[in-house]
């Protein structure tokens, strides 16, 4: 039941049909080489959106990691077997996103279309 949560929330929802497309739409616009050296050198930092982004998703972004990290600091405190249950649910649905990730990034180089997702680029004065 679990790992079925975990899949779901974490691999579906939160990757599969956010994150991942986010990511890849963002990390391809560096490929036509039209954007400044700072985001190609950073281009992961950038691809998540930590950087050049709307306010409202740098804050989206860096809260994400925050509040990964001080959940990753809770759960290494639990006792055995409720940490090592979440820690597969966790493994799930990492390995759901990293899936999803590199599936849609071969879908828009196959096809030639980028995901449907906003970029969140701020405004250009």
């Amino acid at each position: 039941l679990t790992a079925a949560l975990f899949a779901y929330a974490e691999g579906y929802r939160g990757f599969q049909r956010r994150f991942s497309p986010l990511v890849v739409r963002r990390a391809l616009l560096l490929a036509d080489g039209q954007q400044p050296t700072l985001r190609q050198v950073f281009a992961p930092a950038f691809a998540m959106a930590f950087f050049h982004a709307k306010t409202k998703r740098k804050i989206a972004s860096y809260s994400l990691v925050t509040g990964i990290f001080a959940l990753a600091a809770l759960v290494k405190r639990l006792p055995y077997p409720y940490r090592s249950i979440l820690d597969a649910g966790v493994c799930i649905g990492l390995s759901w996103g990293m899936g999803a990730t590199a599936a849609i990034y071969l879908q828009a180089v196959r096809t030639g279309r980028v995901p449907d997702a906003d970029p969140c680029m701020p405004e250009e004065p």
